[in-house]
């Protein structure tokens, strides 16, 4: 009688917890007091239309598409010399030919040694100049394309929040002159 009592007892608490997991919390759209805890848009908020987030990053994939016209890899120079290689020839006249070298800054990517550094930005001025560019703007930098360094890639995004461009302003700090 006892036993019977207490196992009875056990199977209506069980029963009564299967009950409520069953018809609380998030199995359906209601959940506990009416709030969809798993909802990936809150209520009544209004999403952001189809194709915004993606149309921002082609336009930021393009944005470093034209900055990368106006940059000189080392594999651009022939050997370790500061002579260029005949496909940066050509990506300096085209360039030059679409308007771009005047109003872009050119970016020379950085090497161990200072000297060679120099001498890269000293060809590529020349260079420019007999194409006819007047004063061109050329420097040694880290390529944006390259990536960054681990240490600055975490300050870069510790920074991101605290301004309203993102990261840019941080990256072009890196991507700027170093000479």
């Amino acid at each position: 009688m006892i036993q019977s009592k207490y196992l009875l007892w056990i199977q209506t608490c069980a029963t009564i917890c299967i009950l409520m997991f069953a018809f609380s919390g998030c199995s359906h759209k209601r959940g506990i007091f009416g709030v969809d805890t798993f909802a990936e848009i809150p209520s009544g908020s209004v999403p952001e239309p189809a194709g915004q987030k993606l149309c921002q990053w082609q336009s930021a994939q393009v944005q470093q598409a034209v900055q990368d016209q106006t940059v000189l890899y080392k594999a651009d120079f022939l050997g370790k010399g500061d002579e260029l290689a005949p496909l940066a020839k050509k990506k300096i006249l085209r360039s030059v030919n679409n308007g771009m070298a005047n109003s872009q800054m050119w970016v020379v990517e950085s090497t161990d040694d200072p000297s060679q550094d120099s001498s890269r930005v000293e060809s590529v001025t020349q260079q420019l100049a007999l194409l006819g560019v007047v004063g061109p703007n050329v420097g040694i930098g880290v390529p944006s394309a390259l990536g960054m360094p681990g240490v600055f890639a975490e300050t870069n995004s510790l920074n991101s929040g605290r301004n309203s461009r993102g990261n840019s302003s941080f990256r072009n700090q890196l991507n700027g002159f170093m000479n």
